[in-house]
């Protein structure tokens, strides 16, 4: 395998450990190609969208929107820069890492009209907001308000936005400055939050804010689309006190404000947590104190938002015509009962008319995602060369899409149609292996590696069925450097220790005795480290620790993924980490278990590097992509995408005389009557027994030719085979039967 063969070229030169830790180890790759069905995808590494908020501002400075979409179920900030000319959006993620960490909800406003957009998001207590500050050509985020305040009839209280909601920020009164409309705690009845900079001060960058009225727009409303008009809240022109609270009784409620009917008054588009539609409601008092009069629940009324539960939409001109669309997404942060389409859950609606009196036109149902890998959610990636060309060809994991046998996952191939070097996958779109049809899992998570100790890395891969996780490998038949021959019907499972349903598990083999050890991220954070002390074939896991590394249990690094490599190149195997936190962590310098750095600063950012974000629930994975002989990453996102990252390390390989790291191979294991041992380079073998007696030694071995040895007099039982080579020694374990 390639990506274990640079480990020991002659030649090989790496800077000091200290110096690779101030500097970037990878560059987020946006220009590998991905095709399908013939075509280009213009963003394939952008990382996939379940639940997007949506809102633009000018991210490079060029005067042209860009997009910016906030992900409720990653809490991970996407940015796509707008080409006016040719109307797309292309992937920039280094303005990614501008933004700060959020959760919930986001949306981009210009509060104080200086023509820069301003950030407001959510905080436990309400409301934060932070200021856009530009610095000649770069800008940055200052915090401004930790937490926005209104007075109410009981005075200063902090203005609450619950969590599952998305409130209206606009100049609902014309007054010049940016109000608040939201539903209060549990949402029955819509607040109006009026700002009063402009009455105060004559500017509008204050946002201080007054609450009018009991409620605003005389209505109230309990569950989906039961709305009850004609109710008096006391919302007045001249505000200057505020109301006590009503009864309330269910949360979640995203709303946008716009005048819908060229009428000049403000009307509301929501969606409601217990409904699937977006209901329209048409304002026939002022804006200030609006008093809607009728509603109707499907809108628009040609092809209207359907989301299967809690819809939201967000007005942005998204094809630039100066005329401001409409999207529409699921406002949720998980797929509630399977039932989301996440491949297909961005609905874009073209302005046909204008701002105060739109035409919505359904133009496409996967806006941005057509042109980026999104299998869904709970992408898994895993590199090998199947078709046995030279190069690695990547196969996804899925979380799962509805279809005739319910919802299920699968396995995607992106099949390398390039070369080793310069990579272009092509997405081959129907299922690999049609695993979905055979078993009834979700969560599929692959990777590739020799389960059955014959020297040629098999298909493994974990699931989660109505019992709890499982873990099933396929035996791949065919010989090294060959395409792979599977099957689904020779399915081996492998019983896992302590096994929960939320565990991430990975096999590798740690203490280098020719089987694989295991390794198993837990829902709450930290690594559990398993020996096998059995056989490839007939593994026993027998626990070493529960916190490898020292990563215990934590609330922030929950979900925690691993996989393992020479990612520095010191030729010592470091662990690679991602977590809830949405960063990739490195463990390095040092030998197994005994790490001494960690490093999470480790993507280009200017002069340095940067730890960026890359959401929740991720999936890493370790693969020489692009064939220099360096690891690079992989990670595959919640949002049903993957994010690439590119080793940019200043190493400098010559391959002088290249020299597998490959073990030597023994099988058949166990072994009946005879066995081969093939080795990569010259050396002597031992047989020695489980009491460590040594039988033979001192047998002579070839590079790359094959030695045959007899056991018809062996005693049945596990027998150690040792091979000396002059810088090292290698063990692996077998059993005679």
């Amino acid at each position: 395998m390639k990506r274990i063969v640079y480990l020991y070229f002659l030649g090989l030169s790496l800077l000091t450990n200290s110096t690779v830790a101030q500097q970037a180890w990878f560059r987020l790759d946006t220009t590998a190609t991905v095709t399908r069905a013939g075509k280009n995808l213009l963003n394939p590494w952008a990382g996939g969208l379940n639940a997007g908020q949506f809102s633009t501002m000018d991210l490079d400075g060029d005067g042209t929107d860009d997009l910016v979409a906030f992900d409720r179920t990653t809490n991970r900030v996407t940015t796509f820069l707008g080409n006016a000319a040719t109307k797309t959006y292309r992937h920039a993620p280094a303005y990614e890492a501008l933004f700060p960490p959020m959760e919930n909800w986001m949306l981009l406003v210009d509060y104080d009209k200086d023509g820069r957009k301003d950030l407001f998001t959510h905080t436990p207590q309400g409301v934060k907001v932070y200021k856009k500050i530009q610095n000649g050509s770069t800008w940055s985020w200052k915090l401004f308000k930790p937490l926005l305040n209104s007075v109410g009839f009981s005075g200063p209280i902090n203005l609450l936005v619950v969590a599952t909601d998305i409130p209206a920020l606009t100049d609902v009164d014309n007054d010049g400055d940016l109000d608040i409309i939201t539903y209060e705690i549990l949402g029955n009845f819509v607040e109006m939050h009026q700002n009063m900079s402009m009455e105060r001060y004559g500017v509008p960058d204050s946002l201080e804010f007054i609450r009018n009225g009991l409620c605003w727009g005389n209505f109230v409303k309990e569950h989906c689309n039961d709305f009850k008009l004609g109710v008096d809240c006391g919302a007045v022109e001249n505000v200057g006190g505020g109301t006590s609270n009503g009864r309330i009784l269910h949360a979640g409620n995203a709303i946008l404000i716009q005048d819908l009917n060229g009428d000049g008054k403000k009307d509301m588009l929501m969606g409601h947590v217990t409904c699937d539609n977006v209901a329209r409601l048409v304002n026939t008092g002022t804006n200030r104190v609006a008093d809607f009069t009728s509603f109707d629940v499907n809108y628009p009324a040609q092809n209207p938002v359907n989301f299967t539960i809690f819809p939201a939409v967000y007005s942005e001109d998204v094809d630039f015509d100066g005329v401001k669309d409409l999207l529409a997404a699921p406002n949720v942060y998980a797929n509630e009962g399977n039932l989301m389409d996440f491949q297909a859950s961005t609905w874009y609606y073209h302005n046909a008319g204008t701002d105060s009196n739109p035409t919505f036109e359904l133009r496409q149902k996967n806006f941005l995602q057509d042109q980026m890998i999104d299998i869904g959610e709970n992408a898994a990636p895993a590199f090998f060369d199947v078709d046995g060309d030279g190069d690695q060809d990547m196969l996804v994991g899925t979380g799962g899409v509805r279809g005739e046998t319910g919802f299920r996952g699968s396995l995607q191939l992106f099949r390398n149609t390039g070369d080793a070097k310069t990579p272009r996958f092509d997405w081959v779109g129907e299922e690999y292996l049609k695993l979905s049809e055979t078993f009834q899992l979700t969560h599929i998570k692959p990777q590739w590696a020799d389960f059955n100790g014959d020297g040629v890395p098999d298909l493994g891969f974990s699931g989660v069925s109505f019992q709890g996780i499982e873990y099933r490998y396929l035996p791949n038949r065919a010989a090294r450097g060959q395409a792979v021959q599977l099957s689904v019907n020779e399915a081996i499972t492998i019983t896992l220790p302590g096994a929960q349903a939320s565990d991430i598990p990975y096999f590798y083999d740690t203490d280098q005795d020719g089987d694989l050890d295991l390794l198993v991220g837990k829902a709450q954070g930290n690594i559990v480290h398993y020996l096998n002390t059995g056989t490839a074939k007939q593994p026993a896991y027998q626990l070493q620790t529960e916190n490898l590394a020292g990563v215990g249990t934590n609330f922030a690094g929950r979900f925690v993924s691993v996989a393992v490599a020479d990612i520095n190149l010191d030729g010592q195997p470091d662990l690679l980490t991602a977590d809830q936190t949405g960063m990739v962590r490195i463990f390095h310098t040092g030998t197994w278990g005994q790490w001494s750095r960690r490093d999470s600063l480790l993507v280009e950012a200017g002069n340095g590097a940067t730890a960026p974000r890359l959401g929740a629930y991720l999936q890493a994975t370790v693969a020489d992509y692009t064939g220099d002989g360096k690891p690079d990453v992989a990670v595959g996102t919640y949002g049903g995408g993957i994010r690439l990252l590119t080793n940019v390390l200043p190493v400098t390989i010559t391959a002088v005389e290249p020299v597998p790291h490959s073990t030597f191979i023994v099988y058949p294991n166990p072994a009946e009557g005879y066995l081969h041992v093939r080795s990569p380079l010259n050396g002597l073998l031992d047989i020695i027994s489980i009491s460590g007696q040594i039988l033979q030694e001192n047998i002579t071995l070839t590079a790359d030719a094959e030695k045959t040895l007899s056991t018809a007099r062996w005693t049945p039982g596990l027998y150690v085979l040792r091979v000396r080579y002059t810088d090292r020694q290698e063990v692996k374990k077998i059993v005679v039967k």
